[in-house]
């Protein structure tokens, strides 16, 4: 099946179904096999087995595959039956395995393979961590007193980490890359149908972000015959410093604030409005987390496991539309700022856009 719409609403729908018939014995049934399942997904990726199976109509054998990875047969054929449980791998004939229709894409796409990785070395001991450092730090919202700090035993914040360490760093840009690309819900193409770009056709584009983000672009740029990159000028920017750029038609913050925790999103706000002139406006590209209950309970989850990986990583948040409106009326700059809109995400992208312009310059209010 292809269609998105068909398969999240078929989803949906088993979801509400399982919620509907399951006894407090079937869901902690549920629990622990989920936990088992992903331990042995991780085990796997731990000892590199993934690509030593084969796609189809390629198997191999259980005793070649532990040979070769150097791990114990008994133990792999019992992780990788476990995993079998999802729909991940199968075994074709008695004893071999090989990949499934699920899995065979993780080695054929290296974005959904970045992406696993990221997940089990990476978000995954975050998650781990959050008890400890709710403990250790209680409702501290400083960036170096988090759940990563206690899974990574660092006393540097995120970002300043992945500097001190450049190969987790190139992983954190790949990772990042992947989301684009191999993520449904990420990719950038809603952003299109948030805005009336056509109208900046004959503008020159102005790209400033951190280092790594402007140096990878500069890449795409020297390769690319699009005529839009010989409008674009990129350079690098601290958007908690002053914004050199006046009077732009339009500022883009895309998965920018959900990074920082309000007193830090305030300020790269604050930058922008003092930038701003008369018809400038903020377009933010982040996530909107709805009232629960109040949509599909599959998206909601995917949004709420979003602000916890932000809570866990940086100490900030996704935000629901009440936060959004608090935060941009937080700005102090005269004159402020107010949102004119909302557009919602439409169905299986996971960010919304907020434009956000002058004080008096528009209507508060939530668009389609």
């Amino acid at each position: 099946m292809t269609n998105p719409r068909s398969r999240d609403d078929i989803l949906e729908l088993a979801t509400r179904a399982k919620q509907a018939v399951h006894t407090p014995s079937s869901f902690m049934t549920e629990l622990l096999i989920q936990q088992q399942q992903y331990t042995c997904l991780h085990w796997l990726c731990h000892f590199n087995i993934l690509t030593r199976i084969p796609i189809p109509p390629s198997s191999i054998s259980y005793h070649d595959l532990a040979k070769t990875t150097n791990v114990p047969e008994s133990s792999l054929r019992a992780v990788t039956r476990m995993v079998m449980t999802t729909g991940f791998l199968h075994e074709p004939t008695p004893d071999h395995v090989s990949h499934s229709a699920l899995s065979a894409p993780f080695i054929q796409d290296p974005h959904l393979m970045t992406w696993m990785l990221h997940m089990v070395n990476h978000t995954v001991p975050f998650m781990n961590g959050f008890i400890r450092a709710t403990e250790k730090f209680g409702p501290s919202q400083k960036a170096a007193e988090t759940a990563f700090n206690v899974a990574f035993n660092t006393d540097l914040a995120y970002f300043p980490y992945l500097k001190s360490k450049p190969e987790l760093e190139r992983e954190f840009d790949a990772y990042m890359q992947s989301q684009s690309k191999a993520h449904g819900g990420a990719k950038v193409e809603h952003l299109l149908d948030g805005f009336d770009w056509a109208s900046l056709r004959d503008r020159a584009l102005v790209v400033d972000d951190q280092a790594t983000p402007i140096a990878n672009a500069r890449k795409q740029k020297s390769t690319s015959p699009d005529d839009i990159w010989r409008r674009t000028e990129l350079q690098e920017h601290d958007f908690f410093g002053p914004q050199n750029i006046k009077g732009a038609d339009v500022y883009l913050l895309r998965m920018i604030i959900h990074d920082w925790p309000d007193d830090k999103a305030v300020v790269i706000l604050q930058r922008l409005a003092q930038a701003m002139g008369p018809q400038s406006r903020i377009l933010i590209m982040d996530m909107v987390i709805p009232a629960p209950g109040a949509g599909p309970v599959l998206a909601e989850a995917a949004l709420r496991e979003k602000d916890l990986c932000m809570r866990q990583v940086f100490n900030a948040k996704e935000r629901e539309t009440g936060d959004w409106y608090a935060l941009v009326g937080k700005v102090s700059s005269k004159p402020g700022l107010r949102i004119k809109g909302i557009i919602r995400r439409p169905d299986g992208c996971q960010h919304s856009v907020i434009e956000v312009v002058l004080d008096g310059n528009g209507v508060n209010g939530v668009a389609r």
